[in-house]
């Protein structure tokens, strides 16, 4: 099982940063980081939380004091000691540089107790603290960057995780990640070298894991997932994610500032339709804006179910009776996601909507859509934990980093049970919180939730050991290739 290299095909990005509180983070760069750095706590295949430099912690009685316990005898890749200081300099480097995911815990103190345990304080509790310490942009660096310049660590950064940095030539692209022999799990990894490439377009991918150029690909296109199903040299491996295909309404728009036109659109959609005929059977119908993977996700909540009468209905009860012109932005370059505006188009004819279609390169759509420049809007939304805060302080709090995901939403009752959401221990009365947000914010309708997808690889049928999670990464420790 040990030994071997493999390639690793993705689409279109290239690593730009290792820096894991960079500025701009592309998913190519942050699957990249949790290969090479590790988390205090780290994400698991089934979504749930699970220790990893940190062994344990404990909370004070009144939820504002977070003692957290380290692994001993953990090493960098370089072979220095890593202790409590390291953890204390990489929290607070995430607090005076937010970069692109921000800590939004209300933390004002990290404390090294000892070399081995580090507490951290907050000013009014925060439930979500531990999901935030498990995701890349909480990596674990080593203490002042071991006394370099940033700009000079992260060309070849050493951390604790399965892998370092083998060769990156920033003009070609070529990357390779290469075995940390100081890795702090005994005879992991197996592989000694994985290559990260990237290819152009979806056929692309499906040729080099057909051929055996390479042994793993990001990115399976849906329509492609039964072709490669059939071919005996390609396994194909699923997980239900923490992503979701969703419509945003511009709720400062002229028809759909009308929660009435938002509620006919809601209900002349029929979602189930949709999700069989553009995803292949790999996704299932959404109801709720928080995935059915993520906790505390409410799938009996009352939501607007398909019903063409009713949308008549309750357009026709709207300042908007007679319907009227919109643009459907679409964040664009899939089949299936083209496929999802059409039918929407057609659906919406029926109820007088008239649908103009506009597909945008993936950059457009993230100019314009974060500065309200669109009616309504279809694209993915990708959760980084499977804590429900992650997603409602995103999608529906009017006072939140994105003012309800772009869509201006801004109901003080739901902006209200989002900070209790998030300040109330987990248990029933968290439950009722969340379930009453979803109840509210389907009502509103400030989206429409269409699919919740799953992350699809394709691999070699001679690798073995990958493991997938929810939020769109991979493991790669376990990995081994039949010689």
């Amino acid at each position: 099982m040990e030994g071997g290299e493999i390639t690793y095909a993705r689409l279109s990005q290239e690593i730009s940063s290792l820096d894991p509180q960079a500025e701009t983070l592309t998913t190519a760069n942050a699957y990249t980081l949790d290969k090479i750095f590790d988390t205090l706590y780290a994400i698991d295949t089934d979504g749930q939380l699970q220790p990893s430099l940190a062994t344990g912690y404990t909370t004070s009685d009144d939820g504002l004091v977070w003692t957290f316990t380290l692994e001993d005898g953990v090493t960098f890749s370089d072979g220095s000691a890593f202790d409590s200081a390291d953890v204390v300099y990489s929290i607070q480097r995430h607090l005076d540089t937010p970069g692109a995911l921000p800590l939004a815990a209300p933390i004002t103190d990290v404390t090294a107790v000892d070399a081995s345990t580090v507490q951290i304080t907050l000013s009014e509790p925060y439930t979500p603290l531990l999901w935030e310490l498990s995701i890349f942009s909480s990596s674990i660096l080593p203490d002042d960057l071991a006394g370099e310049s940033a700009d000079t660590f992260f060309d070849a950064p050493i951390g604790t995780g399965p892998f370092t940095v083998g060769e990156w030539n920033k003009s070609t692209g070529d990357f390779t990640l290469v075995k940390n022999d100081a890795y702090r799990v005994e005879g992991l990894p197996y592989l000694d070298t994985v290559h990260l490439t990237t290819v152009d377009d979806d056929n692309q991918l499906v040729q080099q894991v057909e051929s055996g150029q390479a042994q793993i690909v990001d990115d399976v296109p849906i329509a492609s997932v039964e072709q490669l199903e059939g071919n005996s040299a390609v396994g194909v491996q699923s997980v239900g994610s923490w992503n979701s295909d969703i419509v945003f309404f511009n709720t400062t728009s002229e028809l759909f500032s009308d929660r009435s036109v938002r509620r006919a659109v809601a209900q002349a959609v029929d979602r189930t339709a949709l999700t069989e005929a553009t995803t292949f059977g790999t996704a299932t119908p959404a109801t709720t804006f928080i995935a059915s993977t993520i906790n505390y996700s409410d799938q009996d909540a009352d939501v607007l179910q398909y019903d063409v009468d009713a949308a008549q209905a309750e357009l026709a009860s709207s300042s908007h009776p007679d319907g009227g012109a919109v643009t459907l932005l679409v964040d664009g370059g899939s089949q299936s996601r083209d496929q999802q505006a059409q039918i929407i188009q057609s659906s919406l004819a029926e109820i007088g909507l008239d649908v103009s279609i506009e597909s945008v390169d993936n950059a457009t759509f993230w100019t314009r859509f974060p500065a309200g420049d669109y009616d309504f809007a279809l694209t993915t939304t990708i959760a980084d934990t499977g804590d429900p805060d992650n997603v409602s302080s995103w999608q529906v709090d009017g006072n939140g980093p994105t003012q309800s995901f772009h869509t201006f939403y801004d109901n003080d009752e739901v902006n209200q049970l989002v900070v209790d959401g998030r300040t109330t221990p987990d248990g029933d009365d968290r439950a009722a919180i969340y379930a009453q947000i979803q109840e509210i914010v389907a009502q509103d309708s400030p989206s429409l939730p269409l699919a919740y997808i799953s992350e699809i690889k394709a691999t070699s049928s001679k690798l073995h050991g990958l493991e997938l999670i929810p939020n769109g990464t991979v493991r790669l420790e376990n990995v081994w290739i039949e010689q």
